[in-house]
């Protein structure tokens, strides 16, 4: 991960940030979230609403997402609506969602979501 940002476990972000780079999530954030690449750690929790190119979740993350790669790992917990463009979920990782959406092209759906 380039240009890398680190929220440390102890740690706790509460409010909107937006950036080029990527974002690795030990701690909490609350609120808005756009990055490049979004890595939740198992000890990591997210609440909100979080736009990135490619997100990992090992930890728990309560919001809606927008992402071209979703990758949900066995520790990691979604509760939220999710538009994806390709998606991994290991065995384990949970996913509660009142809206799992495949689109052919992010840009397309967050264009659609604008207007």
């Amino acid at each position: 991960m380039n240009n890398l940002i680190k929220i440390k476990q102890d740690s706790h972000f509460k409010g909107s940030y937006t950036g080029l780079g990527d974002l690795e999530l030990n701690g909490s954030f609350e609120g808005t979230l756009k990055v490049k690449n979004l890595h939740i750690k198992k000890s990591g929790v997210f609440v909100g609403f979080v736009t990135a190119d490619n997100i990992v979740v090992e930890g728990d993350v309560n919001a809606d997402i927008q992402t071209e790669n979703l990758h949900l790992k066995s520790s990691g917990i979604i509760n939220g609506e999710i538009a994806y463009r390709n998606i991994i979920i290991d065995s384990g990782g949970i996913l509660k969602s009142s809206m799992v959406q495949n689109v052919s092209s992010i840009n397309k759906f967050i264009k659609s979501q604008k207007s």
